[in-house]
């Protein structure tokens, strides 16, 4: 579903990414580990379409995301820190205005079923600037939901959540890819990684070091040093 494929780049002077190449089957979870300037929003932004690589490509589903956006744009879904949705428009207002622009028709039942499974019907006519932050990052993933694409980028996604709300996307995201979606996400809560992701990849130093399922991760080990972890055996 998604390949990637020799992708490198720099923000001169300094080099981002080196020669990355990952391929993600239809329906696999995917996280990217990384301390903080590793890279892995820069790959999430090359994934979706957002900036381009100086050297490889990205293929999704087939197309090639720099070539191709209208083929990849559709079957994309974004999900970050960021909730990217209108605080002046209410919950409905918010999720009808993004039905729209990717060009849905009869849109209403798909919103309906959204604010059920995520929890936000008794909250539909509330403007979005005046949710909490674990009701607004609820909005953002009906946002990204909302014209039922195949493959999900989460950024970061479980920033300012507490327990009970990461336990919550945990299952969101469990239930995409159950369903046959493709996550590639990104966190610096490797417990929740390993929660939520049946694969987790490791950037150091420009390059990926480690890839490897999380069935065969030592978890106990990971959670505690997982830079060590990953350097160790590679």
């Amino acid at each position: 579903m998604i390949e990637i494929d020799s992708v490198t780049k720099a923000f001169v002077p300094r080099l981002v990414l080196k020669d990355i190449s990952l391929e993600i089957k239809r329906g696999q979870s995917v996280c990217l580990c990384g301390v903080n300037g590793a890279g892995k929003s820069t790959l999430l932004r090359i994934v979706a379409g957002l900036l381009h690589p100086d050297k490889g490509s990205v293929r999704l589903a087939g197309y090639n995301v720099r070539t191709h956006p209208e083929q990849t744009r559709p079957r994309l879904g974004l999900i970050s820190h960021k909730s990217m949705v209108y605080p002046d428009l209410t919950v409905s207002e918010n999720l009808a205005f993004f039905a729209k622009l990717y060009g849905l028709t009869n849109s209403r039942t798909r919103i309906e079923k959204l604010l059920e499974q995520l929890g936000l019907t008794g909250f539909r006519i509330e403007k979005a600037g005046a949710l909490s932050r674990g009701l607004l990052q609820r909005l953002a993933i009906a946002r990204a939901l909302v014209h039922e694409p195949v493959v999900l980028l989460a950024d970061e996604p479980f920033t300012g959540l507490d327990a009970e709300a990461s336990s919550y996307l945990v299952s969101v995201f469990t239930g995409f890819t159950a369903s046959g979606g493709t996550l590639l996400m990104t966190t610096h809560n490797t417990t929740t990684a390993l929660q939520c992701c049946q694969r987790v990849v490791v950037l150091d130093k420009h390059r990926a070091i480690f890839d490897r399922p999380t069935s065969q991760i030592d978890h106990q080990a990971f959670v505690k040093d997982y830079l060590s972890y990953a350097r160790a055996s590679n």
